[in-house]
Formats: C-alpha cells, structure tokens, sequence
C-alpha cells in the first residue's frame, strides 16, 4: 500500500499529462488534416499548373508551325495556268505581259524597250519538263529612280504567280545621278494545257524513238570483174 501511494502521484501526473495530450491531439487533430489537405492541394494545383503550361507550350509550337506554314503558303508562288481563254502559249504570256507592263505604269517606271524570247533553252524548266511548262524571257530596258525601282521589285514579289528575276544591271544616268538606266532580264512560267501537253509528249516519245532507231546497213555492191583481153600470139 506504501508502494502505491508512494507511485500514486506519479499516476496522477501521468494520467493528466495523457488526459492533456489527447485533449490537445483532438484540438490539433482537425488544423493537422486540414494542413495535409492544403498541401495535396497544393501539389494537385501544381500538377495543373505545369499540364497547363505544358498545354500552352504546345499550342504555343503549334500556334508557331501554323504560322510558319502560312508564310511559306505565301511566300510559294503558283505556276499560271490558263482558264481556257488562251490556247497558245503566246497568247497566255500577253495576259502575264500586260500585268507586268501595269506594275512598271503603276510604279512611274519607263520602260524603253522589252525583248521577249519564248521557251528559252537555258532555262530550268524548259530543260527539266519542257511537256508541261512553257517559260517566256523578257529583257527589258528601264528607266527610274530608286525609290520607284524598290517598290517595283516589291510588286513583283508579291505577284502571285511564279517568275524568276534572272539578273539586272543598274547604271546612273551621267547627268542625273538619281537617274537610273537599268537591264532587267525575267521570266514568266506558264502551265500548258492538256492539248499541248499531250503533243509535246507525243513528239518527245517520237524523237527518242527516231534516235533509238539504227540505220540498216546497206549492202555493198561488189565490183564485178571485167574480163581480160588476153593478146593472141601473131600467126606467121
């Protein structure tokens, strides 16, 4: 009984010390869970926060690609191809001479003198696919200024359909040094139509078959032998 007395306000000690903790477990139980609710929460947010702007990283890219596509759709130009309202090419390359001739008038540029050279033989095309393609070569002599001459050539960028601007030699005027005197060399590109096309097809199959042809040998005469005149001795 001592013993217990002795050990009696040790238990008392302990048992208030427990009856304390629990107390203060269940007052701090619910802040506990709520400060583990807030951190999931947290990660839950951050784990969208960084889908989100994984989402946006790629509508970004896609948004770029899109947009690179849209230049390259602009920047590609398209081969002119008759409606059927011109039948040969000389007639389709008038229509695309005469738009040429408007952005020379619109940019107050003079032109002296166009040489036209149609299907030239040098050309890429005409070498590469002559059947379905027809090229025309303008050598044009020109006189402007620079201003009028950059907007000129800022024109022909933007025309819509292919050309090439082969080469230009530029040369101020002596007595006017804004002046310039310039040799414009381009070419115009135009699809045939399936007439043509068939044609040039038909005629490029009937030279290779001309030039796979072998001349049959001829056979050679053999010289036939004249027959001698052998002399007779003389009789006495």
């Amino acid at each position: 009984m001592k013993e217990l007395e002795k050990y009696k306000e040790a238990l008392m000690y302990l048992a208030l010390i427990i009856i304390i903790a629990v107390f203060s477990f269940k007052q701090i139980q619910p802040k506990v869970v709520s400060t583990i609710n807030i951190f999931g929460e947290v990660k839950t947010q951050k784990e969208a926060s960084e889908g989100i702007a994984q989402q946006l990283s790629t509508a970004k890219q896609k948004a770029e690609r899109k947009k690179k596509l849209r230049m390259l759709d602009d920047i590609t130009k398209k081969i002119y191809q008759p409606n059927g309202a011109a039948t040969d090419a000389e007639s389709t390359f008038a229509l695309l001479l005469d738009d040429i001739i408007e952005i020379t008038r619109k940019n107050h540029i003079k032109t002296h003198s166009i040489q036209s050279t149609l299907d030239p033989e040098d050309d890429i095309f005409i070498k590469g696919d002559k059947a379905h393609y027809s090229a025309n070569r303008l050598d044009m002599k020109i006189i402007t200024d620079y201003t009028d001459f950059k907007s000129f050539l800022e024109d022909l960028y933007r025309y819509p359909y292919l050309l090439n601007i082969n080469n230009f030699e530029i040369y101020p005027y002596s007595k006017n040094k804004r002046i310039l005197l310039i040799n414009l060399s381009l070419t115009l590109y135009a699809m045939k139509s399936a007439e043509d096309t068939a044609a040039a097809e038909n005629a490029e199959k009937q030279e290779g078959e001309g030039n796979n042809e072998t001349p049959q040998e001829q056979p050679q005469e053999q010289p036939q032998e004249q027959p001698q005149n052998e002399e007779q001795p003389a009789t006495p």
